[in-house]
């Protein structure tokens, strides 16, 4: 397994199939998902929940850090029904791909609920923004970078 079809399964294991109900509780009032697989380990740390902000990392088996994504997002204050996004957002996660795997698909739709990933970069650097709309209405926003790690020489 490689590192972006780990860093899928991970994904696909943590927050889109598991959401608010199933993370930990860490010791410095993060919440979040641990995953491990294949001599990879990753955990997804995040605070708050309007807004929110965290981060992605992956370890090999020598615990050495080898690839992180930062992210902040909120739903802004018009609309009001921020577990609705959250769902909406979780099931758009679900969909990561080889071609999309920082967050979700470059766009998706149900309902009235529009998903648009704008990714820019390769595993080794890249940043996007996601955005979730309401009609036409843009209701929720995350700004995210990262990359690969370089290990000390």
């Amino acid at each position: 397994m490689d590192l972006v079809e780990f860093i899928i399964k991970a994904k696909i294991s943590g927050y889109a199939s598991g959401g608010e109900g199933r993370e930990r509780n860490f010791d410095d009032g993060s919440r979040g998902f641990e995953f491990e697989a294949n001599g990879f380990k990753y955990i997804d740390r995040y605070y708050g929940f309007n807004p929110f902000s965290g981060s992605e990392r992956i370890y090999d088996t020598g615990n050495s850090l080898i690839w992180i994504m930062n992210y902040y997002g909120e739903i802004l204050s018009s609309y009001s029904d921020p577990k609705a996004i959250y769902s909406f957002l979780r099931e758009a996660m679900s969909l990561v791909t080889p071609s999309y795997p920082f967050r979700g698909p470059e766009k998706f739709t149900k309902g009235n609920l529009t998903y648009q990933n704008q990714q820019k970069g390769v595993i080794q650097r890249f940043n996007g923004i996601e955005s979730i709309y309401d009609c036409d209405e843009k209701v929720y926003y995350l700004h995210y970078h990262g990359g690969k790690m370089m290990k000390e020489t």
